[in-house]
């Protein structure tokens, strides 16, 4: 087993400030010293600006040392998460007539990840700084899963711009990819599955819905049906969406799998689970 790499506790900064605080007193000290040097007013006077410049040193020092602790994290946590961040992402963010993309919905799911998942690891330091300037934290999320999304061809492959027909078949190439053996059916006789796959004597059918908004209970029911007519071991909807919680419920039910077409290429392992 490798040998565990050691956390460095000492922050060079952090002991910097130290000093520099340390050595204001100091030097205030030697200064009260010596009364042929300051007297009456000049001693006060000089107190009152030394103590305070060096309480603003050790406060702003400790400002920064939380606001990195802050932010290394932030990263780990991100890191740890990272597929479902970005699979989360790509099914709430969507392009609107006009061209805009509507990031509302992405937005709330963000603020909930970072409620339930990075301010409960946060000492009380940390979460002042992440209140002071919380955009630092969504912005390092949103660059994250940027860098992520670039790392992983089928982001660069699909397009918003795609016709519900040229979804199937781009569901079926990122099967072929991934060594199944995959081919879009017949639409006048598909009884609700668009894609049949077979890897390793396992049969899949797979429904594909290209939606704006989230899949329901349709496409389940009709994937069901059709996983029997095709006598296959698994039916699948994918999407480029999310599910609503009738339809999640309904597929826990009927033993048919919910995914985001990112997971394609990694359809063996998730069977396997």
């Amino acid at each position: 087993m490798g040998r565990r790499k050691e956390k460095n506790l000492v922050n060079p900064q952090g002991i910097f400030g130290t000093l520099v605080a340390v050595g204001a007193l100091w030097v205030v000290v030697q200064l009260l010293s010596s009364h042929a040097f300051l007297q009456g007013a000049t001693l006060l006077l000089l107190i009152s600006v030394a103590i305070p410049a060096a309480y603003v040193i050790v406060r702003r020092q400790q400002q920064s040392e939380a606001r990195r602790t802050l932010l290394e994290k932030t990263q780990a946590i991100v890191g740890s998460k990272i597929d479902p961040l970005v699979r989360s992402r790509a099914q709430r963010v969507r392009q609107d007539a006009y061209g805009m993309w509507q990031m509302g919905e992405w937005e709330k799911e963000k603020s909930r990840f970072i409620a339930q998942h990075i301010e409960p690891s946060l000492t009380a330091r940390e979460l002042t700084a992440f209140r002071r300037d919380p955009i630092l934290v969504r912005n390092m999320i949103e660059a994250r899963i940027g860098r992520a999304k670039q790392e992983m061809p089928v982001f660069r492959s699909f397009s918003d711009d795609m016709t519900p027909t040229e979804f199937e078949k781009f569901c079926a190439e990122q099967l072929c990819q991934a060594g199944w053996s995959a081919r879009v059916t017949s639409q006048s006789r598909d009884q609700g599955v668009d894609v049949v796959a077979e890897k390793n004597q396992v049969r899949v059918v797979l429904q594909c819905k290209l939606y704006a908004g989230p899949v329901g209970n349709k496409a389940v029911q009709e994937i069901a049906a059709g996983k029997a007519h095709e006598q296959a071991s698994y039916g699948i909807v994918v999407s480029n969406s999310r599910f609503t919680p009738a339809a999640q419920q309904l597929a826990s039910t009927n033993g048919i799998l919910l995914i985001h077409y990112c997971d394609l290429q990694n359809l063996e392992n998730l069977l396997g689970r």
